[in-house]
């Protein structure tokens, strides 16, 4: 009887233990995966938001700089907006983009707002000083900003691919 018990005991083990482990251990590896594409896409989401935003300021740039000094431009419709949004997106990255992007991403970021808010402000104050040189002195704020965009903007798509393995 111990033998048929031993053979009964090894059938229970063959057909429920090791089918259950290793559904179990199925699962896991399915979850593991499950949460590293969705936290690349999280990441890719988050990434693609700020290059958005500084494709938008750039675009802010350029169309302002040329209607100022009378260049044809695509049309400035709702632009005002889309800076507004883009310096948001921008400002809340550098504040919450830890959670999801590179460290040398956020650190480039927060050194493109800082140049980006210290023109603002430079600019701000060339205005206060000679309000009648306005319509050229934002022309060539947009013109600064727009370098500003474009010295970041490479070194930024590249520290994204490199987190992304793209």
């Amino acid at each position: 009887m111990d033998f048929l018990q031993l053979l009964t005991d090894i059938n229970i083990f063959k057909d429920i233990v090791v089918p259950g482990a290793a559904a179990l251990f199925a699962v896991w590896i399915a979850t593991r995966k499950f949460r590293k594409e969705q936290l690349w896409k999280d990441k890719y989401a988050a990434y693609q938001g700020v290059l958005r935003s500084l494709e938008s300021i750039a675009h802010w740039a350029s169309e302002t700089q040329s209607s100022v000094h009378s260049l044809p431009t695509t049309g400035t419709k709702n632009i005002a907006d889309e800076y507004t949004l883009a310096q948001r997106e921008v400002l809340r990255q550098v504040t919450i983009g830890p959670l999801l992007l590179s460290e040398e991403f956020c650190t480039q970021l927060e050194k493109f707002k800082d140049e980006f808010y210290t023109e603002r402000h430079n600019a701000a104050e060339d205005w206060y000083d000679d309000p009648e040189d306005e319509d050229f002195a934002w022309g060539e704020h947009a013109g600064r900003i727009y370098t500003i965009v474009d010295r970041h903007l490479p070194v930024l798509i590249g520290l994204a691919r490199n987190d992304l393995g793209a």
